[in-house]
Order: C-alpha cells, then sequence, then structure tokens
C-alpha cells in the first residue's frame, strides 16, 4: 500500500517503521525536509521523502502526524484530498483542541479514521510489541475503517472499533482509552464500562495501566542507574518542566536551563541562594516558572538526603519492591511530579541509562 506520514517526529516515524517493516511503500513528509530525508535514507528500499503535496498526491493513505493545532495548515498544503483515507493521529489540548469531527467536517473530500493516538511511542516501539498485542483503539468513517483496521494489525496491535466520528472523543487526552496498554478482553470490558457509567471499573483499569508502563522502565533504570547523581537530577527536572507545557518549548530552553542550574549537579543546585535563584527566575535562557524554578532547587536537596540515607540513587531504587511503590515514594518527595511525572522520568532515564 502506498502510505504517507505526514510528520517526522516521534509518532509518524516510529509507525512509518513499522509499516515499512510489514512490506508498506511509505513516504515522509514534513515542514522541514531534513528528517523525512533521514527517514527514506535510514529505511531504504520502499522509503522516500517529498513535499507535503507530492507526498499526498501518490498516497492511498495519509497518516497525519503532526501536533494537533497544525493539522489543519498542514492538510490545507496537500491539495486535494478526494477519496483517501486519513488517519487522525495527532492529540491537542486545552484551547487548542481539534477534533476529528472538525476535521472532517473542513475536509469533507477525504474518509477519515482516528487511530495511533492512543498509545505512546515508547509502547508502538516495535521492540514493545506483546504477545497477545496490545489493543489500538480506532473510530470514523464505516468505508476506511476496515483499510486502517488492517494496517493496525500490520504494525503488530490488536484494533479495537469504537464507532464513528462523534466516537472519537472516547480516544481524547485525559480519557479512560488514552495511553491504555489493554489486551482484547480488557478493552472490550472497559469499553462496556465506559458507556455504562461504571466507575469503579474504569479507575481499576487506570491503576493496572500506571503500574504496567511504569514497570518495566523502572526495573531497567534501577538495575542500570549511574553513579552521577547529576543524571537523576536532570531527568526529574525535565519532568518537572515538561509539567504542562510542550515537551518541544522545553526542548528549546533545556541548555539554558542545565547551565543555570549548574549542569544539574546535586550539591551545586541545593546551594544555590536566594539572590541566584532570583536571578534564574528572570533569566531569558529558562522557562521563567517561580515555582518550578524553586521545585528544582529543593528537588536537588531531596536527592542529597536520599545519597546520604542509601549511598546512591540505585540503592534507593533498590530499596522498593515494585514501580508503585517507588512512584509513590518519589511523588511524596519531589515537588511538581505527578503520575505523569513519575513515567517521564522513568522512561527517560531508563532510555539513556540502557
Amino acid at each position: 500500500m502506498q502510505i504517507t506520514i505526514l510528520g517526522a517526529g516521534r509518532v509518524g516515524a516510529t509507525v512509518g517503521r513499522l509499516w515499512h517493516a510489514a512490506g508498506h511503500d511509505v513516504t515522509f513528509a514534513a515542514r522541514d525536509a531534513a528528517r523525512p530525508r533521514a527517514l527514506a535514507a535510514e529505511l531504504g528500499e520502499h522509503a522516500h521523502a517529498a513535499s507535503v503535496a507530492d507526498a499526498v498526491a501518490g498516497a492511498e493513505v495519509v497518516l497525519a502526524a503532526v501536533p494537533g493545532p497544525a493539522v489543519t495548515d498542514v492538510l490545507r498544503a496537500a491539495g486535494p484530498l478526494d477519496g483517501r483515507v486519513i488517519i487522525d493521529a495527532a492529540n491537542s489540548f486545552g484551547r487548542q483542541e481539534v477534533t476529528m469531527r472538525s476535521l472532517a467536517d473542513a475536509f469533507p473530500q477525504a474518509r477519515w479514521v482516528r487511530a495511533f493516538n492512543s498509545l505512546s511511542v515508547s509502547i508502538m516501539a516495535d521492540d514493545n510489541h506483546r504477545k497477545p498485542p496490545w489493543v489500538m483503539f480506532l473510530s470514523g468513517d464505516e468505508e476506511a475503517k476496515p483499510v486502517v483496521a488492517q494496517l493496525i494489525r500490520d504494525a503488530g496491535f490488536d484494533p479495537l472499533d469504537l464507532g464513528g466520528i462523534d466516537d472519537s472523543q472516547l480516544q481524547d487526552p485525559g480519557s479512560v482509552l488514552w495511553t491504555n496498554v489493554l489486551t482484547h478482553d480488557e478493552a472490550t470490558a472497559l469499553l462496556a464500562a465506559v458507556k455504562s457509567g461504571d466507575t469503579a471499573a474504569v479507575d481499576q483499569s487506570a491503576l493496572r495501566t500506571r503500574a504496567r508502563e511504569l514497570a518495566a522502565p523502572f526495573e531497567e533504570f534501577r538495575d542500570h542507574a549511574p553513579d552521577n547523581p547529576a543524571f537523576f537530577l536532570e531527568h526529574l527536572s525535565r519532568s518537572v518542566f515538561e509539567a504542562g507545557i510542550s515537551w518541544r518549548v522545553v526542548e528549546a530552553k533545556w541548555e539554558g536551563i542545565r547551565e543555570a542550574f549548574h549542569g544539574f549537579d546535586p550539591v551545586q543546585v541545593a546551594a544555590m541562594p536566594p539572590g541566584e535563584i532570583a536571578a534564574v527566575e528572570n533569566d531569558s535562557r529558562v522557562i521563567r516558572n517561580k515555582a518550578k524554578i524553586r521545585a528544582t532547587v529543593g528537588n536537588a536537596r531531596e536527592i542529597l538526603a536520599i545519597l546520604d540515607e542509601y549511598g546512591s540513587i540505585r540503592g534507593y531504587l533498590a530499596s522498593f519492591p515494585d514501580a508503585q511503590a517507588a512512584a509513590a515514594d518519589m511523588r511524596r518527595r519531589f515537588k511538581f511530579l505527578g503520575d505523569t511525572g513519575v513515567w517521564r522520568l522513568l522512561t527517560s532515564a531508563s532510555r539513556d541509562s540502557g
């Protein structure tokens, strides 16, 4: 199948690799042409890079894997969409929310399906597939859904149909089906519970999912945590600064944040006097959120207390029976670190320490 992927970020690259491995012809397109060219060169035969308009012109299926607010602009630049299956993999938040209903109304000539938005990239990556496979939800145009369901299977997941275009709200960020790692039987039971209003079953499912998502990165990081405590403080601080902010914004400021916080040396950060903290709060190189800046200093002091008690970060992590116990202690100890922050911390730290 001729597939175009609009966007060459983590979602587009991950799904593109999976489809290419399954034998599909994949073309990447993005505003910055360098990343699509790099992906095409990496994958080789049957992988291509093109402009947005040229890529869509030759496609049977288009995966929109760009940030939610950018989807409309990218599709306007794509040219005619007549009859093409468009897979909405974008997520948007707050006032910038873009629904699949609004996209379908804006581009009625396309056949819209929502999929590949409800699992995190770390789960979609090919080395994280499971048997039985995790469920990937889809919703939208009835004629297009069988095509997308097969592409979901080709990517290594089990498709579960939620219904029509307006049922796509069940896949929205923050819903119980979003980033919920489920087998087919679990997903079917949870969907029935959601539709019946069974909140107890929904809450239990959320707890099970959090435990699953944390287990692998916790064990990896526990076993391979570097001796350098600055490594831990840097990953912890990135999770703090990403709370409620796009990772792209944080990434753009990260070198400035790193310099302002002494390369995340806990001893130096913990010793920052009020005058230096005030200077950081007014430093244009950083994200000037006073609460997060002060939390970083407080968290450095907490890391020193951990080192004093356990001897090392690895010793601290090894003191817990499982990921849930470790996460509960981290949420208690560290400021600006909720459930999502703990997941970010463990996932990024395990990836960089492995």
